[in-house]
């Protein structure tokens, strides 16, 4: 009789293949909503899950919300992305749906929110933070230029990004 073992992984992959099945239409709306083109919505799709995949304890029935909230942190962290590459570059054009109500003005007071927090920032945090969010640099690549684990620099870009996140929802009320 051949028997079946089943790690705690192997466990977590599984809950979390059930999960993508019922929810990947929706988490792919949250960036559609924003015309995102569709190519990069599945990529942000896919960096949802991974993200997921990289939890150590998984309760499957508060999966889908976490699910949810990793894509609207995504869907921000890229409409911000988008933001500065339109202010710095003029030749871009961000298109925004109908719903979004952000002026360029807008833009313009959430880039300097941003700006201002990554100004207080250490050293090291505002050069992580500004490789990954400007200049689109992985986390891979990012210990390769700075020489840090790829959990401190992980750590740094979730700190970094939940600092701005949070400056920029108190001075624009989100």
């Amino acid at each position: 009789m051949e028997t079946i073992v089943t790690t705690h992984e192997e466990s977590n992959r599984q809950i979390i293949g059930r999960i993508y099945q019922k929810v990947n239409r929706e988490i792919y709306a949250i960036f559609r909503q924003v015309c995102i083109p569709e190519d990069i919505c599945e990529d942000l799709v896919q960096d949802v899950f991974m993200k997921i995949l990289g939890l150590d304890i998984i309760l499957e029935d508060q999966l889908k919300g976490l699910a949810v909230q990793i894509a609207y942190q995504n869907r921000t962290d890229y409409l911000r992305h988008l933001a500065f590459v339109h202010k710095v570059q003029n030749d871009c054009y961000w298109r925004i749906e109908q719903t979004c109500t952000n002026s360029d003005a807008e833009v313009n007071d959430i880039l300097q929110v941003e700006m201002s927090v990554v100004s207080r920032m250490s050293k090291q945090d505002a050069k992580v933070y500004q490789m990954v969010r400007f200049e689109g640099k992985t986390a891979d690549e990012i210990v390769l230029d700075c020489g840090l684990s790829k959990r401190a620099v992980e750590s740094r870009i979730y700190r970094t990004r939940q600092q701005v996140r949070e400056a920029v929802r108190r001075a624009v009320g989100f």
